[in-house]
């Protein structure tokens, strides 16, 4: 009789899944229901869905955690600070078709330092015209374990939004099209 039950639990959960499918609906990471606002960043023009459930990294933890001097202004986390989202606006106006130069760079950056490291460009599913976008990720090996590192950088009309996104290595799936969506998501506001 409880592997009846068992099934029946497991139906509603496969059906609850697929109600959250979506940033308006909310969206499943694991067995957490994640909800989203479209939040203004940068006291700027730029919105993006941010978790509800997420919030500003306490700057004491983001010195340990960003110890550089090129630390994002903007972080994002979840309450156990497992996930990140780092978001600055670079002060580079850039033509069509000069993003993948930009993102070229950034590579080549991470890649001097980090000779081991292999970056893949990540394809992103676009839902209809949006902003330009360029992405790639990588793995990233730290003294706590291995994490999963996005990168995004967005074409605005004035500026470019960089966003990198992070997570254990183990969670990536779970973060993988939700984080897709809210890069997906940016909006600049005229």
């Amino acid at each position: 009789m409880g592997y009846l039950d068992e099934e029946i639990l497991e139906t509603r959960r496969q059906f609850r899944r697929q109600e959250h499918t979506t940033l308006e609906t909310g969206m499943y990471a694991g067995e957490e229901l994640i909800t989203f606002t479209c939040s203004k960043i940068f006291d700027s023009h730029v919105c993006i869905p941010l978790p509800d459930q997420f919030v500003m990294m306490p700057e004491g933890m983001k010195n340990i955690k960003y110890p550089s001097r090129e630390a994002p202004d903007f972080v994002m986390t979840s309450l156990d600070s497992t996930v990140n989202i780092c978001l600055n606006l670079l002060p580079v106006s850039l033509k069509e078709g000069e993003l993948e130069a930009l993102a070229s760079q950034y590579k080549n950056a991470l890649q001097s330092i980090y000779p081991s490291m292999t970056i893949k460009k990540h394809r992103l599913m676009a839902e209809g015209k949006g902003l330009e976008t360029e992405c790639f990720e990588y793995r990233g090996s730290h003294l706590d374990g291995q994490s999963y590192n996005r990168v995004y950088l967005i074409r605005l009309r004035k500026m470019v939004l960089h966003g990198v996104f992070n997570c254990e290595w183990k969670n990536r799936e779970d973060w993988s099209e939700i984080m897709d969506k809210i890069f997906l998501k940016v909006r600049e506001e005229a």
